[in-house]
């Protein structure tokens, strides 16, 4: 950026001396071949700078563009094309700032894929990629215009939900892993099949997007531990939402250690 102001205040200088070698009439008697060459010399540097400048302005175009262009692939996981972990971080950070439950509430749902290692064990790490690409997709499409959805790393994804109670956003969760279920992945003349599990977890007044992250973190767990295929709300006590499909299946037992 300096070096564009240096370049562009050289072009202004010459410009004014341009301007001045063309409007060289005022200037003290000469001969008229001296004046004669001080009017083109005027006019060509007056074209030059003009054409000068036009040329360092698309040069601070294009690095804008490509800098936009770092920042978005900055912000934007690789192999999904999903926002990435640094990108949520920021969304939750902002939505943070301002942060009012009573009047705009959000929820988090934190899902990953059931024995993802055992599947690139058993179907190889390119299956796995494919698999990830499908979800990724199916998270999009049902979310859409819901909330924003981000691979939170490996095989685990977020989705961040604003205006959504932690109920509604269970339900969402819910219906999102039978949705996934049923999806297949077609892999060298194979359908593949993966299932979720998920947690949920809604913002608090004293939360920050840590304590969030960690509480749907941990419903996660509590899902995976009992069994995997299923959605589990956070811990808070006003929070445990379960289907009732899924209450059938559960022990008595509603903490384990983590």
């Amino acid at each position: 950026m300096t070096d564009c102001l240096g370049r562009m205040i050289f072009v202004g200088i010459c410009a004014w001396v341009s301007l001045c070698l063309l409007l060289s009439g005022w200037m003290p008697p000469v001969s008229f071949d001296i004046k004669y060459i001080w009017m083109i010399s005027g006019l060509t540097g007056l074209v030059s700078s003009v054409g000068l400048a036009q040329v360092i302005k698309n040069d601070i175009a294009a690095q804008k563009r490509l800098l936009d262009e770092y920042m978005q692939a900055a912000l934007t996981d690789g192999l999904t094309g999903l926002a990435n972990r640094q990108a949520l971080d920021q969304t939750l950070e902002s939505i943070f700032d301002n942060y009012d439950p009573e009047t705009a509430p959000m929820s988090l749902i934190m899902f990953d894929i059931d024995y993802f290692k055992q599947f690139n064990d058993e179907w190889g790490h390119q299956a796995g990629d494919e698999v990830l690409r499908m979800v990724s997709l199916a998270a999009v499409r049902f979310f859409d215009q819901r909330g924003c959805v981000a691979r939170y790393g490996g095989e685990e994804f977020a989705v961040a939900l604003p205006n959504v109670r932690i109920g509604k956003a269970f339900g969402l969760a819910d219906e999102f892993r039978e949705y996934v279920k049923g999806l297949s992945c077609h892999y060298q003349h194979r359908k593949l099949h993966v299932t979720i599990s998920a947690g949920v977890a809604e913002g608090y007044c004293d939360d920050c997007p840590d304590t969030l992250i960690r509480r749907a973190d941990t419903a996660l767990y509590t899902a995976k531990r009992l069994g995997r295929d299923r959605a589990w709300g956070s811990d808070h006590p006003e929070s445990q939402h379960v289907s009732e499909a899924a209450q059938e299946s559960l022990p008595r037992v509603l903490a384990f250690p983590f």
